[in-house]
């Protein structure tokens, strides 16, 4: 092949490439993906669901990509006895106990399994003030199994919940805040980490001229109030 054959050749695969590749970009600016990927739907678990007394709803949502977490979302009864918002006074970590229970975490860390449901998750019940083992396991569109157990879940206990209407209320004004799901137990190691940052802070404040001195007391709640957000340490039976 001469020198011009070739050059023609050489100049034709590379405005077919360079076609391929303008086609390509153009594809991309009209919105085909070249490895198209649908959205996957959200797990049907994901909700607002009666509890099996159906005086309690629990709103469950997706934490992370693989977990679930769920908090009380609607009470029949919201209020106490003295007509203050319920609260969670039998929590074992008396620094918790001032929680309201509209809006309180009650289920976290849930992962989702390769056989369907979730499991290895927590569950905490604030009528007693004790956190369990817990799975979920979807019996059609609006039943949810769940079970409570300690270590080995065939021993644990099973209630029905059912699916509420889109338009249930919520009790809670901060209902539309973004899900939490810490672990039981971590609730208070934070609130003390908080509490020696904020002493610290203020001790160097002092050295300094003393000018945030006066702040510190008022950092040191609203570390411990933060901390009042977030789940309750595990609890024997």
């Amino acid at each position: 092949m001469n020198f011009h054959l070739r050059f023609i050749v050489m100049r034709n695969m590379n405005i077919a490439n360079c076609s391929g590749v303008a086609l390509v970009a153009a594809a991309c600016l009209l919105g085909f993906a070249i490895r198209p990927t649908a959205a996957a739907a959200d797990p049907k678990e994901v909700g607002v669901w009666y509890d099996d007394t159906g005086k309690g709803a629990v709103k469950i949502e997706i934490c992370t990509p693989t977990t679930l977490c769920g908090k009380i979302y609607w009470l029949e009864e919201p209020m106490a006895a003295d007509g203050q918002p319920k609260i969670d006074r039998y929590n074992p970590d008396a620094s918790q106990r001032g929680r309201p229970i509209c809006g309180l975490p009650v289920l976290g860390n849930l992962e989702q399994l390769s056989s369907g449901g979730f499991d290895n998750g927590w569950v905490y019940d604030p009528k007693e003030g004790k956190s369990y083992d817990v799975a979920l396991d979807l019996v059609d569109s609006d039943t949810l199994k769940v079970t409570g157990y300690k270590g080995m879940r065939f021993l644990g206990k099973s209630f029905i919940w059912t699916r509420a209407p889109a338009d249930l209320p919520s009790c809670a004004p901060d209902a539309a805040a973004a899900p939490t799901q810490v672990k039981p137990g971590d609730a208070k190691k934070q609130a003390t980490g908080a509490a020696k940052k904020t002493t610290k802070s203020a001790s160097g404040a002092s050295k300094l001229g003393g000018t945030n001195v006066a702040t510190a007391p008022n950092k040191k709640k609203a570390a411990v109030k933060e901390a009042a957000t977030q789940p309750p340490p595990a609890a024997s039976n």
